[in-house]
């Protein structure tokens, strides 16, 4: 008798999960990198999703910093004029690679889209 209910309440343990896992809403991350000098001056992504809202998308960042986003055989270079943080917009396609560069100690930059 203790075995049944052992095997009932292991069965259900193994399925509940599952059944909570598939019921879930498809949640996308933001597709992004964080460059940080020294701790990591550089950081690579692909976008591989459209932005969900196309306002947040681009790249900010203090200090010396660039980014270089490789579409197919172009290559964009996007960079702060001088203001301090500076936003820079910029719209993302599906397949673009982006690199996010920092040169100088204490600078960083946020690349990427939600």
């Amino acid at each position: 008798m203790h075995k049944a209910i052992l095997g009932t309440l292991l069965s259900l343990a193994l399925v509940a999960p599952v059944a909570a896992v598939a019921a879930a809403p498809d949640v996308r991350e933001p597709e992004s990198c964080l460059a940080m000098n020294p701790a990591q001056p550089k950081c690579t992504f692909e976008i591989t999703s459209e932005s969900t809202s196309q306002t947040v998308t681009g790249a900010v960042g203090a200090g010396t910093w660039k980014v270089i986003v490789k579409r197919g055989k172009q290559k964009l270079k996007i960079q702060p004029m001088a203001a301090e943080p500076e936003p820079v917009a910029f719209q993302y396609e599906i397949g673009d690679k982006v690199t996010a560069i920092t040169t100088g100690a204490g600078s960083w930059v946020l690349a990427g889209h939600d």
